[in-house]
C-alpha cells in the first residue's frame, strides 16, 4: 500500500477513534439519557455533511471564475464526501429519532422532508453531471446546489426539532463536547474529501 495511502487511513481512523471515545466518554443528557450521544453525532454528521456541499459550491464557483483542474476536482471530492456524510445523518437520526419521539423517521418534520430532499437532489444533479460529462457544467451544479442546500437550511422551519438544540443548551460541558466531537469528524469529511479529489476523474469537456 502506497504511503499516503497509509497515512490517509491512519489519520481517518484516528479521527473515528476520537469521535468514539468522546462519544464513550461524554456525560448524559438529564432528559433523555444516554441517547444524547446519538444526537450528538448526527448534530456532527449534519454539519460536517451540509459544511462540505457548500463548500463543494464555493470550488465550483471558484473553477468557472478560475478554471484550475484543483479547483473542480475539490468540488467534486468535497461534493462527494459531504453527501456521504449528509446521508450518514439521516441514518444516525433513525434511532435517534426512535428513541425519543417513538416513530424511526418524523415526516411531519420539516428538517427530515429538506434532509431528503437535499440527499435526493444531490443524486439527481450527480447523475446528470456525470452524464454530461462536461466540467463547466459540473462546476456550475455545485456552485448553485451549494446555495440552494445553504438556502434550505436557513429556511427549513421547525416543528419538534429545536432550531440548535446544542448551542441553546445551558449546559457549557455539552457545548465544548460538541465543538470537541465536530473537529475530527469535519477532519474526516475533509481527509475523504481530498482523497476522492485526487482519485476522482475529471470531466472530459470543458
Amino acid at each position: 500500500m502506497p504511503i499516503a495511502r497509509r497515512i490517509f487511513w491512519l489519520l481517518v481512523g484516528l479521527c473515528a477513534a476520537l469521535s468514539a471515545l468522546i462519544l464513550l466518554v461524554m456525560p448524559d443528557e438529564k432528559t433523555i439519557g444516554p441517547v444524547i450521544k446519538l444526537v450528538y453525532l448526527h448534530g456532527a454528521l449534519s454539519r460536517a455533511g451540509m459544511l462540505g456541499l457548500i463548500a463543494a459550491g464555493i470550488a465550483g464557483a471558484i473553477y468557472l471564475a478560475w478554471p484550475r483542474r484543483a479547483a473542480l476536482a475539490w468540488s467534486q471530492g468535497l461534493a462527494i464526501s459531504g453527501w456521504c456524510f449528509w446521508v450518514g445523518h439521516f441514518i444516525v437520526s433513525l434511532p435517534a429519532t426512535r428513541l425519543t419521539w417513538g416513530p424511526w423517521i418524523a415526516w411531519g418534520e420539516p428538517r427530515v422532508t429538506m434532509t431528503l430532499q437535499i440527499a435526493a437532489a444531490w443524486l439527481i444533479v450527480y447523475l446528470v453531471s456525470r452524464f454530461l460529462d462536461h466540467a463547466r457544467f459540473t462546476a456550475s451544479a455545485h456552485a448553485l446546489f451549494g446555495v440552494a442546500v445553504a438556502a434550505l437550511a436557513a429556511a427549513a422551519g421547525v416543528l419538534r426539532h429545536p432550531l440548535d438544540p446544542i448551542g441553546a443548551s445551558p449546559s457549557v460541558t455539552l457545548r465544548v463536547i460538541y465543538v470537541g466531537l465536530l473537529i475530527p469528524v469535519l477532519a474526516a469529511m475533509s481527509l475523504i474529501a481530498w482523497r476522492l479529489a485526487a482519485a476522482v476523474r475529471p470531466p472530459t469537456a470543458t
